[in-house]
């Protein structure tokens, strides 16, 4: 049988080890918490705005339509944007009766703190790397009251993506630097709302 010194000394131990896990847990979420207020912080700095006259279209911009349009239009939108749903319909409609003349450019836009959009554009750029972006685009507009993690990865398995490589894309945020470069490119065009709209610059 353990002497009472032997049970005070156990207990005060496994006291001290239950403290430092409460102070590195404390330690660990203040780094994370951190991390997102420099990155928003980034999102949202003033000196980008005002730097561009036209949007770049780039290799990882998605769009559809034809490449050799003599329309392009770029459009900034959120997915919690309930205008830019409205608008999506009209879109869609002017891509089927176009013929091979418009080719529409999707760009991410939202506020800084608008941490639905965020995660939304995340997971449709994560559909984005399997060929899915509009597929999913299309799915996060048409349930855009009920937008959640549990609804991207019901529409990754809906779509039949992998969905360990969807997951791990999304759990890891490895498209936030794509939703973010969008964002940063509207400010600099002087974006100050959704959707925005480019017609041939």
């Amino acid at each position: 049988m353990l002497s009472h010194k032997k049970v005070i000394i156990i207990l005060v131990s496994l006291l001290g080890l239950f403290v430092a896990l409460v102070v590195l847990r404390l330690v660990l979420t203040n780094l994370a918490l951190t991390d997102q207020e420099k990155y928003l912080a980034k999102l949202s700095s003033p000196a980008l705005e005002g730097n561009l006259v036209a949007p770049i279209v780039g290799p990882s911009d998605p769009w559809q339509g034809s490449d050799k349009a003599k329309v392009t239009i770029v459009v900034f939108e959120s997915f919690t944007c309930s205008h830019c749903a409205e608008q999506n319909n009209i879109l869609t409609k002017l891509l089927e009766n176009s013929g091979n003349k418009v080719k529409l450019v999707w760009k991410d836009f939202m506020g800084p703190s608008a941490q639905t959009a965020l995660r939304a554009s995340v997971a449709a750029r994560c559909a984005q790397g399997q060929g899915k972006f509009w597929e999913f685009h299309d799915g996060l507009f048409a349930n855009q009251l009920n937008l959640s993690d549990s609804l991207y990865k019901d529409l990754a398995m809906q779509l039949k993506l992998d969905e360990n490589q969807f997951n791990q894309c999304f759990t890891t945020q490895a498209t936030l630097s794509l939703v973010q470069n969008s964002y940063n490119e509207g400010l600099a065009l002087g974006v100050d709302g959704t959707p925005y709209l480019f017609v041939n610059d």
